[in-house]
């Protein structure tokens, strides 16, 4: 499934692979293999969630998107958040044709690039500080993949534009 996230922030975060499969040296300056890749704050266009808003999203990058820019992206997981105290789902996505990212097909692979709750929680806390964030469950793609379908279906019906 292919989908357009507009990114409205971006800060660096510690994910990276620990195995070396993206094909960034380890000690060069400047590492992504050190520094971690940027993730990107954004949402889904043409989705309607339950709150009324679009589909949040994160978007893990290569390089920082500027606030305003569309990435074209693949969802690899659905995030079950606690924004204080109250339910949010987070989609967390990758651009759709970068290579570095085609291994992030699976929680086991996003856990192997030090994709987990706890980090995910304070990347969430550092995009939008005045909440407190909590990563309850972190669900595959194909769980992703059914929550985008929902919430298109969801737009679509409210706008009336069914396809």
């Amino acid at each position: 499934m292919e989908i357009m996230v507009a990114v409205a922030a971006t800060i660096g975060s510690p994910f990276a692979p620990r195995d070396g499969s993206d094909g960034s040296a380890l000690m060069s300056a400047g590492s992504i293999r050190v520094t971690g890749y940027p993730v990107g704050a954004g949402c889904v266009s043409d989705t309607l969630t339950e709150d009324g808003g679009p589909t949040a999203a994160l978007l893990l990058m290569e390089e920082p998107a500027l606030p305003g820019r569309s990435v074209r992206a693949r969802p690899v997981a659905l995030l079950r958040t606690l924004v204080d105290g109250q339910p949010r789902a987070e989609l967390l996505c990758v651009p759709t044709h970068d290579a570095n990212f085609a291994t992030l097909t699976s929680i086991e692979a996003l856990r192997a690039w030090h994709v987990d709750e706890d980090t995910l929680a304070a990347i969430l806390h550092r995009l939008d500080p005045t909440h407190h964030w909590r990563v309850a469950d972190v669900e595959g793609p194909a769980t992703a993949e059914a929550f985008l379908t929902e919430a298109h279906h969801s737009y679509e019906r409210l706008t009336g534009c069914l396809e």
